[in-house]
């Protein structure tokens, strides 16, 4: 009797377990987390970064846009950056990377101050990370799914 009881729950476990449908990537997901920035041998972090990441309808490119962010306590504003990025994944996971290509704001308009290169990571539904170069600067984003 207690293995067919066994039985029926684990039956009924496994027939309630669903395979985890696609995430659309392309209606712009929001992350909210840190960015670490170093800067003049010291590491900065701005904490609550929101960051969305919209997946373009190919597939293949990526809009990461930071919001309200300062970088290093030294700048008198925040600002709104767009970081275009080269995807490759599906489904659930996608690894993305960038170098040499200018950041612009959420209205087209390049930055051509800070460069970034050498921009990795990887977004997962849940957790959005990756890392960069702005110019010289070593930059550091970990975020979770809002």
């Amino acid at each position: 009797m207690k293995k067919l009881i066994y039985l029926i729950g684990l039956l009924a476990l496994v027939a309630c377990q669903k395979p985890s449908a696609p995430i659309d990537y392309s209606v712009g997901l929001h992350y909210k987390g840190s960015v670490w920035v170093e800067y003049k041998g010291e590491s900065y972090e701005n904490k609550d970064i929101e960051v969305s990441f919209t997946l373009s309808e190919d597939g293949k490119t990526a809009d990461i846009q930071m919001n309200r962010i300062r970088f290093v306590p030294q700048m008198p504003v925040t600002v709104d950056t767009v970081l275009p990025v080269t995807v490759t994944g599906s489904g659930n996971s996608y690894t993305f990377t960038a170098d040499n290509v200018y950041p612009h704001s959420p209205a087209g308009v390049e930055q051509q101050k800070y460069i970034i290169n050498k921009l990795s990571g990887m977004v997962t539904g849940n957790m959005l990370n990756f890392s960069l170069y702005f110019g010289d600067y070593p930059t550091t984003f970990t975020g979770a799914r809002q």
